[in-house]
Formats: C-alpha cells, structure tokens, sequence
C-alpha cells in the first residue's frame, strides 16, 4: 500500500484488491465503461461478468509472477484500477502487458501519472519482464500524451479495430523498453 497527495490536496492510495473488493470492481468497470469510449467496456461492464467470475480474476492476478494489479482509492472508493500482467506462454512471459482505468471525476489530478509509475516499477522490481505493452485507442490523445511521457513508443497499429456504436477506430500498440531505463 501506497499513498500519494494528488494535485487537489486529497489522498491516493494505492493497493492490492481483495476479494471484498469483487462487486465494486464490476460496478467501477460499468462507471467507467459509460463514461468514454475509450476504454473496451462499455455501460455494461464486461459482458459475462459475475461476481464469482471477478473473484477469480482476483485471486489468479494475486498468485500470478510478475504481474500485480493496483486499486487506487480515495475516501474509500475505487477511483482507479490498472494492472501489469505477464503474458503466460514462456516464449514471452517477460513481457507485461498493461492497462489502466480511471473514474472521470478524478481525471486531471495525476493519477495516471501516479498508475503509470506504480506500475513501471513493480515491472522492474520483478527483475524479469522486460517489455511492457499496451493498446490504445488512437483518438485518445491524452492517454497517448501520457504513455508517451513514461517512454511507450508507438510500435504498430490495428486498423479499424474498436468498433463504438457502428463507427471503426485504430488502436495503437505501444512498448516500453525496461531494459533500457536508468536504474
């Protein structure tokens, strides 16, 4: 657990999900999934979701090597969810894979700032992984902006990918060299 003084003075805290935490986390994921279209939920959450189903998805990413995911809460509630995640064939398991959500009302406060630290050193201190990786939505600019301030570089794109509402977006693949960060 970790706490951090946003840019509104209030608390960020950073830690591990618990099973108590399933339900929340499937009602944040319907929040966020209806509040931009960026991200690959929408208004309905996951579809096929249930709670046994999260709990599971809890338990899997606590026990998994090098790969660890992080609730960001303030005053109790989920505000933000992101995790790294080693993909699992041995081929590239050094790679992680990373993705990020956070509540519109806490946009613009450093979170993501904060999310993309946490998570680039976890990704070092595992002393194995060696890349991280993410998708994006090509039209969100401030995302791109931020992935790009942490060192991601665009790699490749998936043409007409994300489908929102009968229109197609590109979704653009990034990578982070661990490798060649300062320690």
């Amino acid at each position: 657990m970790s706490e951090h003084i946003l840019k509104d003075g209030r608390t960020l805290i950073l830690r591990d999900p618990t099973l108590s935490d399933a339900q929340e986390m499937i009602d944040y994921l319907k929040t966020v999934g209806g509040e931009t279209d960026f991200l690959l939920a929408d208004e309905n959450g996951i579809e096929g979701l249930t709670l046994e189903g999260e709990e599971g998805w809890i338990t899997s990413t606590l026990e998994a090597a090098n790969t660890k995911m992080f609730l960001g809460t303030i005053d109790g509630e989920i505000v933000l969810i992101c995790d790294v995640r080693a993909a699992e064939r041995p081929r590239i398991a050094h790679v992680g894979g990373l993705a990020i959500s956070i509540k519109r009302a806490y946009w613009h406060l450093g979170i993501g700032s904060i999310a993309m630290q946490a998570m680039i050193d976890f990704a070092k201190s595992t002393n194995f992984l060696r890349t991280l990786s993410l998708e994006v939505h090509a039209e969100n600019e401030r995302a791109i902006a931020l992935y790009r301030r942490f060192g991601f570089v665009e790699i490749g794109r998936h043409k007409a990918r994300i489908n929102v509402r009968g229109t197609y977006y590109d979704e653009i693949l990034m990578d982070l060299d661990l490798t060649s960060l300062a320690e």
